[in-house]
């Protein structure tokens, strides 16, 4: 499985996806996380982590096991 680079820490699972009728395991990080790790480790601004991540992680395909990216859902309906 793919891993991105120094973001172990934003790993919060694996997930099994369905790519040409395979199931390929691949690695899951959180979003949020991944911010926090560039903020603190790299110095970066909010709106410079996510534009970071928008151009270099979110956007990049490596293959049939990239690593997913997700997000919480904020919804102050259901208190999330």
């Amino acid at each position: 499985m793919k891993r991105w680079t120094d973001l172990d820490k934003a790993i919060i699972g694996t997930t099994l996806t369905y790519q040409a009728g395979e199931r390929v395991p691949t690695f899951v990080y959180s979003g949020k996380e991944i911010v926090s790790i560039l903020m603190e480790r790299d110095g970066m601004e909010w709106d410079e982590a996510m534009d970071f991540i928008d151009f270099n992680i979110d956007n990049a395909y490596t293959g049939k096991d990239t690593p997913l990216l997700v997000w919480p859902i904020i919804d102050e309906e259901y208190d999330l």
